[in-house]
């Protein structure tokens, strides 16, 4: 069951919302089948396929996430360690973290455009939300 937002704001844990935390940025599947019911949802599964695409930039250029972090200087307020907890789905993505990566990896504000309106497509909040 998903963690509720945190008083004050719409903060959520993105990998709470599958049954299988190891899934989260590990695989190319959905978090869970079936429409997205929740804004919340849909920010989860979007923020698993960036960071699913972080993963596979950081294979391709063979190096890990702690290599790649410790060869750069770092932008104000971003570190390896806020960076490995977004890349496993325990701290929500900010968007100060989705313009550093869309600087790095070419491909990530197609990525972004393409998922979110795929996913929006998929949020009713009427209830008429169908699976993609």
């Amino acid at each position: 069951m998903p963690a509720s937002p945190k008083h004050g704001g719409a903060v959520i844990e993105p990998r709470s919302y599958t049954s299988n935390p190891r899934k989260f940025a590990h695989t190319g599947s959905r978090l869970r089948v079936g429409p997205i019911e929740t804004p919340q949802a849909g920010a989860a599964e979007l923020q698993h396929v960036l960071s699913n695409t972080i993963r596979e930039y950081l294979l391709d250029n063979n190096t890990t996430l702690k290599a790649f972090c410790d060869q750069r200087e770092l932008p104000e307020g971003l570190s390896y360690e806020r960076l490995y907890r977004i890349s496993n789905g325990t701290t929500m993505m900010g968007l100060t973290d989705v313009m550093f990566w869309t600087a790095i990896i070419s491909t990530f504000g197609a990525t972004l455009a393409t998922t979110i309106n795929n996913l929006a497509r998929d949020l009713a909040l009427d209830g008429s939300a169908t699976a993609l």
